[in-house]
């Protein structure tokens, strides 16, 4: 079920336990989740993210701490769903699965030294890689019930066509610092020299080494002068000289690509969207009819 883990690193990092006895912030009939227990999970979801915490604003940060609460408040309701039937949902090898999953994490780089700054027990991790397989199997019976799947996934596709508009090219160019220059390359080109070798030759960027290729990319990833002299052009079409802040180029386009995502190409990650949101709604009522209890007014319940 690997179409599901987007959805799951923002759900099954939520088992982080604190070590001593802190404020408790929300419960869940007799399961409470503390300051403590918030704080390790927002510190281990960003390093294994690569977020820079320090770069979050206070406003930022309280956004985020409250939406990694509700997350937490679901992992629970998803276990609570699965209240004895623990051995349907963890393998039988479970313990000799746990013990290779935190001797393979720590031997990555920072990951030993990260977990004993923050205090992340192996208790912890262990609780981490066992939710994973609650998560999971609560997906894929939300997907097992949604009979009509097929067909909401293709209606989200036509009704949402635009999002998956494709208007992109593959280019190269050839940087250099003066327009004479540039006009002199421009000409060695129409006399039937090959771009790459000029690009090696003449050009002042990292790009020169593969012979000018800036790769794929589409509309609003380069400056607009560059970008928009490269979607004029057609394939194998080289362009005049183009001024940017940078200096002067040559832009040749090997490849262009306009129309729309194929519905085969983004069926599953619709799909994933789907059984994503239905599983949220189902989240959410169970929540409702559970003993969910916010106890600080630093975390209130989200209003409906």
């Amino acid at each position: 079920m690997k179409k599901f883990m987007a959805i799951m690193l923002l759900i099954v990092l939520v088992s982080l336990t604190a070590c001593g006895s802190d404020s408790k912030i929300v419960s869940i009939g007799d399961k409470t989740i503390t300051e403590s227990e918030l704080g390790k999970y927002l510190e281990w979801s960003a390093f294994i993210q690569g977020i820079d915490l320090t770069q979050i604003t206070e406003e930022g940060m309280t956004v985020i701490k409250s939406q990694m609460l509700e997350d937490m408040i679901s992992i629970e309701i998803i276990k609570g769903h699965y209240n004895g039937k623990e051995s349907e949902i963890l393998p039988e090898t479970i313990e000799e699965d746990t013990n290779k999953f935190i001797e393979e994490a720590k031997k990555m780089d920072g990951v030993k030294e990260f977990l004993e700054e923050k205090g992340i027990t192996d208790d912890i991790l262990k609780e981490f890689f066992r939710n994973q397989y609650y998560t999971l199997a609560y997906f894929e019976e939300i997907e097992s019930g949604m009979t009509t799947l097929e067909e909401d996934s293709k209606a989200y596709y036509e009704s949402n066509k635009e999002s998956f508009k494709i208007d992109e090219v593959t280019a190269s160019h050839i940087l250099v610092e003066k327009e004479d220059l540039a006009k002199e390359i421009l000409q060695k080109l129409k006399a039937g020299e090959k771009f790459e070798d000029l690009a090696a030759q003449y050009g002042t960027d990292a790009t020169k080494d593969t012979g000018g290729n800036l790769g794929t990319f589409g509309k609003g990833r380069m400056i607009k002068e560059f970008e928009d002299a490269a979607f004029a052009l057609q394939p194998g079409e080289i362009s005049d000289v183009v001024k940017t802040q940078f200096g002067y180029h040559i832009i040749m386009v090997s490849d262009k690509n306009q129309g729309y995502r194929t519905y085969d190409d983004v069926k599953e990650s619709i799909k994933s969207t789907l059984v994503g949101e239905e599983a949220q709604k189902q989240i959410e009522a169970i929540k409702a009819e559970s003993n969910v209890e916010y106890l600080t007014e630093e975390y209130p319940a989200p209003k409906a």
